[in-house]
């Protein structure tokens, strides 16, 4: 008699079919089990559950940037990199600067997040520091003075003519 006429193969069919059915119910289990802890772990939905690290963009920039990326900063036209002590003043640095915090936060949840975001960062540090940067007319304080704060002037605009956005809607 063969396997396949033998009287006990529906019996052992039936029985192997039981088994692989309580096997995946079991991994099935584990897998829900292992996803709430790494749900539980602050590292499901892509960290957007979790409160940020720093409450504002002014903590963030004073406690994590400055202190973790220095740069040799000084007078106009003698240094490299350019800072303005009170970089709140500029525009444009605060969204810059607003950007990567908000980029920084989401980042440090995912496990390869800072990759990504260090380059970013390096992307807007020349930027930012840089001789046309949001600072070029600020010098930061020193042994001999107080620091000079200069905005840079306003580039002015003409508003558009009448229904000139229309395409756009």
């Amino acid at each position: 008699m063969t396997a396949t006429t033998s009287p006990h193969a529906p019996n052992e069919t039936a029985s192997r079919f039981d088994e692989l059915a309580a096997e995946v119910a079991r991994l099935t289990r584990q897998v829900a089990v292992l996803q709430q802890t790494h749900a539980e772990r602050g590292h499901g939905g892509g960290g957007d559950d979790q409160p940020p690290l720093y409450s504002t963009v002014e903590e963030w920039v004073n406690t994590y940037l400055l202190r973790t990326f220095p740069r040799p900063v000084g007078e106009v036209g003698v240094s490299r990199w350019h800072w303005c002590e009170q970089w709140w003043r500029h525009d444009e640095a605060v969204t810059r600067l607003t950007a990567l915090w908000f980029g920084w936060e989401q980042a440090r949840l995912q496990m390869t997040g800072m990759l990504p975001w260090l380059r970013e960062l390096d992307q807007q540090m020349p930027i930012l520091y840089g001789d046309d940067g949001p600072f070029r007319n600020c010098a930061v304080s020193g042994d001999l003075g107080v620091a000079r704060h200069h905005s840079s002037p306003e580039v002015p605009a003409e508003p558009a003519p009448e229904n000139w956005w229309s395409w756009w809607e």
